[in-house]
C-alpha cells in the first residue's frame, strides 16, 4: 500500500527515462551523517524492479552492495531480470551517479510466484510489553533520517555498552505508513549499528552489503495493515575492522515479516 504524499515514497519515487533506465533524486528527508539513509537507498532499488513491466511475482529476497558514496542530486537506476524461470525470477541492478562508469550501488533480488503450501514459523516474537510508556529514542546527534521514524528501545539503552550487541525495539514510520516491501526493506536498515551497542559510543561505520529476506507477502499486508513492528538484531563478531549485523523484524500481532543480515564496516 503505497501513500503519495508520505515522505519516504517520495524519497524512493522513480521515473521513467527508457525502457531500461529510471532517474531519482536524494531526499534531505532521509539524509544520513554524509549520504543518504542505506534503508531508502536499498528500497530505491527494489522499487525499481517492483515498477519492471517485466516483473513475475514478489520479492523474497533482496541483496543491496554500497559500492561507493552517492552524494546528493540525481541518480539512475538500471534494473533488470536476469533469467526467468516458471516460478521465480532473478534480478540484477546497478545505481550510477553523473559520470562515473563504476555503480555506486550494486543489488541482486529473487522474485517468485507464491504457493499455498505446509506453512510454519519457529522465529516467533519476544514478549514484550508495547510502546506506550517508552521514550522515543533520542540519538546523540540529530540526523533527517531519524526525525522519520519512531524508536522506542525495550532494554537497555543501546549506547550502554557491555558484553551484547543485542537490542530490540519498536519502530514506525513518521508520519505512519502502512508497511509494503519497500518499507520493510528500509525498517531494516533503521538499526543501531551494532558496534555503537557494544563500544558505548558512536564511531564511523558503513554498511558494505545489506541482505533482506521477505517472510510476508503484499496479500497479508494488505490484508491485516500494519504500521508498527517490533525489530531484533544483534552481531556474531567482531573483526578485522568489519562486524556482521543479523535481524529480525515482526509485525505488532507477531507476524514475521523479515529476517536480515548486513556486514558492516567500522574505525575504532
Amino acid at each position: 500500500m503505497m501513500t503519495a504524499e508520505h515522505p519516504f515514497d517520495r524519497a524512493i519515487a522513480l521515473h521513467s527515462e527508457t525502457g531500461a533506465e529510471r532517474t531519482g533524486h536524494t531526499s534531505p528527508d532521509y539524509w544520513n551523517a554524509i549520504s543518504p539513509f542505506g534503508g531508502t537507498t536499498a528500497a530505491t532499488m527494489l522499487q525499481a524492479m517492483l515498477e519492471h513491466p517485466d516483473r513475475l511475482g514478489e520479492p523474497i529476497s533482496l541483496t543491496v552492495n554500497f559500492a561507493g558514496a552517492i552524494k546528493p542530486g540525481n541518480f539512475r537506476v538500471q534494473a533488470r531480470p536476469a533469467r526467468t524461470g516458471r516460478s521465480t525470477q532473478h534480478w540484477l541492478a546497478q545505481l550510477h551517479q553523473g559520470d562515473d562508469p563504476a555503480p555506486a550501488i550494486t543489488a541482486t533480488a529473487v522474485f517468485a510466484l507464491r504457493r499455498d503450501t505446509w506453512s510454519d514459523t519457529e522465529s516467533a516474537m519476544p514478549s514484550h510489553a508495547g510502546p506506550e510508556g517508552l521514550e522515543r529514542y533520542a540519538p546523540p546527534m540529530r540526523l533527517p533520517f531519524l526525525e522519520r521514524y519512531d524508536i522506542r528501545y525495550v532494554d537497555s539503552h543501546p549506547f550502554a555498552g557491555g558484553a551484547s550487541s543485542q537490542t530490540q525495539c519498536w519502530i514506525a514510520d513518521v508520519p505512519p505508513r502502512p508497511l509494503d516491501a519497500a518499507g520493510i526493506v528500509a525498517h531494516c536498515d533503521a538499526y543501531i549499528p551494532r558496534i555503537f551497542v557494544r563500544r558505548g559510543r558512536p564511531t564511523p561505520i558503513a554498511t558494505v552489503t545489506l541482505t533482506v529476506n521477505f517472510h510476508a507477502d503484499a496479500a497479508s499486508l494488505a490484508e491485516r495493515p500494519c504500521t508498527l513492528a517490533f525489530a531484533q538484531a544483534r552481531a556474531n563478531a567482531f573483526r578485522g575492522g568489519f562486524h556482521d549485523q543479523e535481524g529480525r523484524l515482526w509485525a505488532e500481532d507477531g507476524r514475521l515479516l523479515a529476517t536480515t543480515h548486513q556486514m558492516v564496516w567500522f574505525k575504532e
